[in-house]
């Protein structure tokens, strides 16, 4: 009888011990934070029709919850960023996703991932991997782990060139930087760096490491270089360059130029915020952050409209973005400024209706659309079609 207790008594010891190394393996299926601090890697989905869809390449579809409820994702070329909740036992919602939008290869998880993603419902756990369900039985995720680490493996590649033919010295240094552009009220905020010693003649490839879950979608990111020797700034981009932006390709182009020099190659004059140049002996007013008040469409006066603002722009530096009027409306978008091409995008604006002006305005607006080149001669500046064209002209107010 003695023995028979022993036994089962041994018995339970093992089975409890079992169950506790069981338990620290898999996580709870009742914890509602679970999720919090793991990341994930697509394996398939199996579609409510029985249908399996397989990544070509498992690590360009990953999930990373955050234990503070915001989640970061990858669908092959984009990244996205959202928040996520767990209500209760097996729980989970996500709230809409931001995503990039560049133009990936075609593949059918592409489509399916955004389209179902408020669609899930639950979670639960097997074998080591994740499973999220959609509601109304629409489909089933599998993900397997796999460490923070392997996440953090976004790299922004590029190569930066001048046009002077000249030798760097052997103390050169190089330096780019990925920099978050969002907030026009405050300075750029430096989100990762690369610094090359010796960089050797141009061009000069880099490559700027950055964790991809820190990239937001809906903030706008820019890269800048610089060559150093001696500490002093010898060659520089002077103004920001785009990327993570729609149709783009995330491989940065850079020319730099001469610290303090800022002429085209067609020799006309090129400025910054941060860089007036001079052309024939007067003072050359800057691009941008300068109020421009048009006074020209193609070879016709503008005519002021009575009781109305004045149609102008102004391009701010730190945000890209461009506000000003039409006579009659508030106008506002974006642009784009590379040398001396420039490009507004996604312009906008009130919906106004004046007595007079109106032509005016709709003829200003199609000839923003069509911009392709700039040229600013002392206090005024021409914009031009990609055919090189006069669309319109301009003066400078300077904003103070």
């Amino acid at each position: 009888m003695k023995k028979t207790r022993s036994g089962s008594s041994l018995l339970a010891a093992l089975l409890l011990a079992f169950i506790c190394s069981v338990r620290a393996q898999t996580p709870p299926q009742n914890a509602p934070n679970a999720l919090g601090g793991t990341s994930w890697q697509l394996v398939k989905f199996e579609g409510s029709d029985d249908k399996t869809l397989t990544p070509d390449d498992k690590t360009k579809y990953t999930i990373a919850f955050a234990g503070d409820g915001n989640v970061s994702v990858r669908i092959d070329c984009n990244r996205g960023h959202g928040t996520w909740k767990s209500a209760g036992p097996n729980q989970l919602q996500f709230a809409p996703l931001g995503l990039t939008r560049a133009l990936c290869p075609p593949a059918p998880l592409n489509d399916h991932i955004p389209k179902h993603w408020e669609y899930v419902r639950s979670y639960s756990f097997k074998d080591g991997h994740l499973f999220l369900s959609l509601m109304a039985d629409g489909g089933i995720y599998e993900f397997e782990p796999v460490s923070p680490e392997r996440l953090a493996e976004g790299k922004l590649k590029g190569t930066a060139t001048y046009r002077e033919r000249m030798a760097l010295p052997p103390n050169a240094v190089f330096v780019a930087t990925l920099e978050d552009v969002s907030r026009a009220d405050a300075p750029a905020e430096v989100i990762a760096r690369a610094r090359i010693e010796h960089p050797g003649d141009p061009p000069i490839p880099f490559e700027i490491p950055y964790e991809p879950s820190g990239i937001n979608p809906s903030h706008r990111y820019a890269v800048q270089a610089r060559i150093l020797i001696d500490g002093k700034v010898f060659f520089t981009t002077g103004q920001r360059n785009p990327v993570f932006m729609t149709g783009q390709s995330n491989e940065a182009a850079l020319l730099l130029r001469r610290a303090g020099a800022s002429t085209t190659a067609g020799g006309s004059a090129e400025t910054s915020a941060s860089q007036p140049a001079a052309s024939g002996g007067n003072a050359t007013t800057a691009l941008e952050n300068t109020y421009w008040k048009l006074t020209h469409l193609g070879d016709t006066p503008i005519r002021m409209a009575s009781q109305q603002q004045e149609p102008h722009f102004v391009l701010n530096s730190e945000s890209h973005r461009v506000n000003g009027s039409g006579g009659c409306n508030r106008l506002t978008g974006s642009y784009e400024l590379h040398g001396d091409q420039l490009a507004f995008s996604q312009m906008v604006g009130t919906m106004m209706a004046c007595l007079e002006g109106m032509e005016t305005e709709k003829a200003f607006l199609d000839v923003l659309k069509q911009v392709n080149k700039w040229k600013i001669t002392g206090q005024q500046l021409e914009l031009f079609d990609a055919t090189g064209s006069l669309l319109a002209s301009f003066e400078a107010r300077h904003l103070k």
